[in-house]
């Protein structure tokens, strides 16, 4: 693969192999054996119209390995079980909201609220980005030290999360593995007779 990125391309041409590579992988994911293992060698002839670049892609040669020698597998989908997740931003507004109810006194009067709350929220507000900064400071053990100090809270509140709410069970598909080389083809020239035999015995495969 690495030849190919040292060969002369079109400006666009990765990005359109990519959207056809989508295309291509959502067709396959649409009909793939969900418990089973899929085993392919693909062979594709790839070429740059303008450049002239022309490569073949095939199976590289090995034995074993966890394509099992092939070029292609796809292997079955996975269940899991994750921890249940709070997302964040609901956490963000449950955190504010207890954090100012207890700064800001529930008997105070109507009047001190408005200039409690507004405190609190100044205030709230500094630390996060303060606490911001440290973490993305190129300092590592200070961004070590504010975690282990200021973020510790944060585990053990997941901790009690998880005891209340069960584990989750979620299926993701299973991986995709390729073992796949490029060859270069300095001067590609194409047979329309082998073109011809090639495409009747795919259809030939395909009727049996």
């Amino acid at each position: 693969m690495k030849q190919a990125g040292e060969m002369e391309w079109t400006d666009g041409a990765g990005k359109a192999l990519t959207k056809l590579g989508q295309v291509i992988h959502k067709q396959e994911m649409a009909r793939a054996d969900r418990n089973g293992d899929t085993y392919s060698d693909p062979q594709l002839l790839i070429q740059d119209l303008v450049t002239g670049t022309t490569v073949v892609l095939n199976t590289q040669a090995h034995s074993g390995g966890k394509t099992d020698g092939h070029g292609y597998r796809r292997c079955p989908d996975v269940r899991q079980r994750i921890p249940h997740k709070v997302p964040p931003g609901l956490q963000v507004g449950i955190l504010l909201d207890m954090l100012v109810k207890m700064i800001v006194p529930s008997d105070a009067p109507p009047e001190k609220v408005g200039p409690l709350a507004e405190a609190a929220y100044n205030r709230i507000a500094e630390a996060m980005v303060e606490a911001q900064e440290k973490c993305i400071d190129t300092d590592k053990e200070l961004a070590k030290h504010w975690k282990d100090e200021y973020a510790k809270h944060k585990q053990a509140i997941e901790i009690v999360v998880q005891n209340i709410k069960d584990m989750t069970w979620t299926t993701r598909a299973g991986d995709t593995l390729v073992k796949l080389e490029a060859i270069p083809i300095g001067m590609a020239t194409l047979d329309a007779t082998e073109l011809v035999e090639a495409k009747l015995d795919a259809f030939k495969n395909q009727q049996q």
